[in-house]
């Protein structure tokens, strides 16, 4: 005994809830496209960078450029003990012991960041391997003289111009030294 109409209003009733159910459907989904269009910065991705700048401009003797990442008062805590405080004396003291005939190859890893607005602690496990370039007879390349893993420590200060270092510490975790071997007869 349906009345006239009824399996209308019923089918009215599940498409307006059919229809509510689909937009919900595609609006959740799609909530978020909005927020994609918000510019998006990873500082835990440009405070790495920081860190493998700072250890391949070391590497490659390109000393000036230091000044885009250590800021103007970064203290470095060497590991025989001392300070060197200020920009311009930690590149110096990086400067002073470059050597062109050397090869220096630093591998990073295990970099950790917390963040704290715009300080940062960051945590990385570096291995620095050191020798000469000079190939030793019967070798195809030259044998790293000495080999140092550290555990470093850093801060980092965010400015107007960036993410800069502004302190640099580590202990060294072990070191092979063995003396290098002799060069090629030329």
């Amino acid at each position: 005994m349906d009345r006239p109409g009824g399996i209308v209003r019923s089918r009215r009733g599940s498409v307006r809830v059919v229809g509510l159910l689909a937009a919900l459907a595609v609006a959740v989904p799609t909530a978020g496209c909005a927020a994609d269009k918000v510019e998006y910065r990873d500082d835990r991705g440009d405070i790495t960078q920081l860190i493998y700048r700072f250890y391949a401009d070391t590497t490659e003797g390109k000393f000036d450029d230091l000044n885009k990442v250590l800021t103007e008062g970064v203290v470095v805590s060497n590991p025989g003990g001392g300070l060197t405080e200020g920009r311009e004396k930690v590149i110096a003291g990086a400067s002073e012991g470059f050597k062109t005939e050397d090869r220096v190859q630093e591998l990073v890893s295990n970099v950790l960041i917390d963040l704290n607005g715009d300080k940062a602690k960051v945590r990385a496990d570096v291995v620095q391997l050191f020798g000469s370039s000079v190939t030793p007879k019967g070798k195809i390349a030259p044998e790293p003289a000495l080999t140092l893993n550290s555990r470093m420590r850093f801060e980092a200060t965010r400015d107007s111009q960036g993410w800069r270092l502004s302190r640099i510490e580590g202990d060294v975790l072990w070191a092979v030294d063995k003396p290098a071997a002799a060069p090629a007869a030329k």
